[in-house]
């Protein structure tokens, strides 16, 4: 949402709007007492009701489907995507908390539509657990970006259904300021939620108007104290969730962040690689342009220190929320496939200082063991599809001292269904059996298993059993080498 007016050159889409919108009709129907509803995807289920009109809902999702999956439900998805409207279009910071479940069916319908009765929507957002100053800051703050499309609501802009036309609510559709508020204030805004002709659908002036147009006027004294209002209320908004779920603390980020694989490679030794991602943001102290990396790593008894340089990636520097940025680091080496290897640590030095700091993961390194090891590069999906399947091969090494441990994969599988866009994820347990070859100490396995042509895009586990499970989690499958 850079800039906050994108929408995919699509003209009157705007990305941020939809998902605000979205996450709003999602949470709109709770009910705080029972302990059901909130931010928990059920709105793709509920796209067919008259109440969700538009195409707002299945667009969000289609946004970050790619993002789905066994660690990122729909629901944290479609939280997170108001965090990034809100950071792109300009807003105060608010925080992000994981841990939402998806609803597995559609929730109850009852979404406040422009001629729902004040009184209704007055005890709709209160069952939700939304004060009226709650309300009327939610609808202020959702509607600072956007507008009505005249495809879906011709009745309400009063504009022939096509070409789709959108009346925006705002004269700054695109910027998270007060112009909702201070343009309602003082008479001149062209909300069609405000001055429409027909006045059973002006809402938004039934709403704001609801406590003597009191809420609205503090909401346009500053900008800044709208911004601040509406990160307040959209984080109440998305941190509405059933009572049987428990959201983490506000996820924070990491200042060091290794992304590590380690395989057996073809001449016995294993490879060591990765990237480690460093937080370069202002007011830490670190500067790209004075910072130099490295690893050291213990062997597999979890003695010595080896040192394994990194380089700054070519064109490793990326950008989060807020103004964090980060660095990334390139490193790569081989190691001994007799002595192993069981942790690393980070090192960062100053080069014109000297001084150096050394990240320990809380005191113990980062913690690798090299008993099971995915093997990536005999490991691929058939590019050929037979009765619409695949047949994804996985390939792991284990040290023979452990061969006789079950080794198994959990495999995501992607199921269509009819109801709602977004597939249901279902995992699969698959034991691998050794295949008789060994190499450098290690035994091979391997299984195979047959995934829908429609979604061979996926992610898996790989876990050696025995007193001491290993696991290599959130695998990605990948297409075989063209040939």
């Amino acid at each position: 949402v850079t800039p906050c007016s994108f929408g995919g050159n699509i003209a009157g889409r705007q990305f941020a709007a939809e998902w605000i919108r979205t996450a709003f009709h999602d949470v709109a129907t709770t009910d705080a007492a029972a302990g059901t509803g909130g931010l928990d995807g059920s709105i793709w289920f509920e796209v067919g009701r008259a109440e969700n009109g538009g195409a707002a809902f299945n667009n969000t999702f289609n946004f970050f489907s790619n993002l789905y999956s066994i660690r990122a439900s729909a629901a944290d998805l479609l939280a997170m995507s108001v965090v990034v409207a809100n950071a792109g279009c300009g807003g105060a910071r608010m925080p992000f908390r994981a841990g939402r479940v998806d609803a597995a069916v559609a929730g109850p319908a009852g979404v406040p539509e422009p001629q729902t009765p004040l009184n209704t929507t007055l005890a709709t957002f209160a069952k939700a657990g939304f004060s009226q100053t709650e309300m009327i800051s939610l609808v202020a703050c959702g509607h600072t970006l956007g507008g009505v499309h005249s495809r879906n609501n011709p009745h309400i802009t009063g504009l022939d259904p096509s070409p789709d036309t959108v009346t925006k609510f705002d004269s700054t559709f695109d910027d998270f300021d007060n112009r909702i508020a201070t343009e309602y204030v003082r008479g001149n805004t062209s909300n069609p939620l405000v001055v429409g002709r027909n006045e059973t659908l002006n809402s938004d002036k039934h709403i704001f108007s609801s406590d003597g147009n009191k809420t609205i006027r503090d909401l346009g004294c500053t900008k800044n104290g709208f911004r601040t209002a509406c990160a307040d209320v959209f984080t109440r908004m998305i941190d509405t969730v059933p009572a049987t779920v428990q959201l983490t603390e506000p996820v924070e980020p990491v200042d060091i962040k290794p992304y590590v694989t380690l395989a057996l490679s073809s001449n016995g030794s294993l490879a060591f690689s990765g990237w480690v991602r460093v937080r370069t943001t202002e007011g830490t102290g670190r500067d790209t342009g004075d910072l130099a990396v490295h690893l050291s790593f213990a062997d597999r008894k979890g003695e010595g220190s080896v040192v394994v340089p990194a380089t700054l990636d070519e064109g490793g520097v990326t950008y989060g929320l807020w103004g964090e940025t980060f660095a990334w680091y390139q490193f790569e080496t081989a190691i001994s496939a007799a002595s192993g290897i069981s942790s690393f640590l980070v090192h960062l030095t100053t080069p014109s200082s000297n001084p150096t700091s050394v990240y320990k993961n809380d005191g113990s390194g980062f913690p690798l063991d090299d008993a099971l090891l995915y093997q990536a590069s005999s490991s691929c999906v058939s590019r050929t599809s037979v009765n619409n399947e695949r047949t994804f091969t996985v390939t792991a090494a284990v040290l023979k001292e452990r061969a006789a441990d079950v080794v198994t994969m959990d495999v995501v599988r992607l199921v269509r269904r009819s109801e709602a866009i977004h597939r249901r994820l279902d995992v699969q347990s698959v034991e691998l059996a050794a295949t008789g070859e060994e190499d450098s100490g290690y035994a091979l396995f391997q299984a195979q298993v047959q995934l829908a042509t429609s979604g061979w895009s996926t992610s898996f586990d790989l876990i050696l059993g025995g007193e001491k499970e290993v696991r290599v989690d959130f695998l990605k499958t990948q297409a075989c080498p063209r040939v």
